[in-house]
């Protein structure tokens, strides 16, 4: 269970505590223009910002050499998925070494972490998943209950320079989260609870989040929050899956990318059979009635945002469709074959909106 901070000079509590000399700070550039990132300089941080937005292991390998190098005994990430997914694995790969990762468990070790999320989105610091690209190609994603931090601190004035795109396209990440969660196969009451409360946070606080108001702010930072708890048990569904080739191609970020599949996929799961009372639920959770509200209403936020439909020409749906590893699609609601992510494909990517 991690212990939440709400101020970050409780840091200092904490790095005493933990008897801390060296600590490694894994982040991006645009952190360290920030009051808190000034804060930790007091601390003799080790900064690794080589972080791209869609994380590689070969920095991953990099930032562990480092780590060991220069003797770091905590490990802090700020940022987004990215910064924290990196975070991770690194922390772990510093003790089980770099070669077998990818293929063989890793065991937890004595480095505490303390993760400081810097978007409203990800969830990442919630959940026990580290998803990154292997070569710029493959995309892999390692689950292990270790990769938990110890401490996590929510901090909303970080999110008060974040870019209007990016504001936009992380919340609809943890609303996607939230979603996905709530209808997976793998959906249990306590996971329904927190994706409940996550999609009543989003869209309670969602018009001052698009204000930059502090309330706004704090409010999604916890819809985001409650969304990673929501996948930690549950995982994500076909938007997430599907979503990736989407945002290595289209130049679109990973919110963005994944609410369009969700979006053409809520409509394609009306012409389905599939239990209208799950998606009434979630209807209503979002403000509406029926299942069908759901899928306009979450279409709209689209459409409310400035977002728009990437386009990419039919004959990149081949190539994109054989990529999809249909076996990753067992906990989606509703069965999907090779014909069906093609047609979803179709959808996003060619049709008129």
């Amino acid at each position: 269970m991690s212990v939440i901070l709400d101020d970050y000079t409780q840091i200092a509590d904490i790095l005493a505590e933990n008897q801390v000399k060296k600590p490694f700070l894994c982040c991006g550039k645009s952190f360290q223009q920030t009051a808190l990132f000034s804060y930790l300089k007091q601390y003799n941080i080790v900064v690794f910002d080589r972080i791209r937005p869609n994380p590689r292991f070969e920095d991953m390998v990099t930032a562990t050499e480092l780590f060991l190098s220069e003797g770091c005994d905590f490990m802090i990430a700020a940022g987004g998925g990215s910064p924290m997914d990196s975070a991770k694995m690194i922390r772990l790969m510093v003790t089980n070494g770099t070669e077998n990762a990818l293929t063989q468990p890793m065991e937890n070790n004595d480095i505490k972490s303390l993760f400081i999320p810097t978007t409203a989105g990800t969830g990442s610091e919630a959940t026990k998943s580290s998803v990154f690209y292997v070569h710029e190609k493959e995309k892999l994603s390692i689950a292990n209950l270790d990769f938990l931090p110890d401490y996590i601190l929510f901090d909303e004035t970080l999110l008060e320079t974040l870019p209007d795109y990016q504001r936009k396209a992380t919340c609809l990440d943890a609303l996607c989260h939230s979603i996905e969660s709530y209808w997976s196969k793998k959906a249990t009451e306590e996971s329904r609870e927190y994706a409940a409360k996550s999609i009543r946070l989003f869209f309670e606080h969602k018009d001052s989040y698009m204000n930059n108001e502090r309330a706004g702010n704090r409010g999604m930072l916890m819809a985001s929050y409650y969304g990673g708890k929501a996948i930690h048990l549950t995982g994500t569904t076909a938007p997430h899956v599907l979503c990736y080739n989407i945002t290595m191609n289209c130049s679109t970020a990973h919110g963005h990318s994944v609410a369009v599949v969700l979006a053409k996929l809520w409509y394609f799961m009306l012409e389905r059979d599939y239990p209208a009372e799950t998606l009434t639920a979630l209807a209503q959770l979002m403000g509406g009635k029926t299942p069908q509200d759901g899928a306009v209403i979450f279409a709209g936020l689209l459409t409310e945002f400035g977002l728009p439909y990437p386009r990419v020409s039919e004959e990149m749906l081949d190539g994109f469709t054989a990529k999809v590893n249909t076996a990753k699609l067992q906990s989606n609601p509703i069965p999907l074959t090779a014909n069906d992510v093609r047609e979803l494909y179709r959808r996003v990517l060619c049709d008129g909106v």
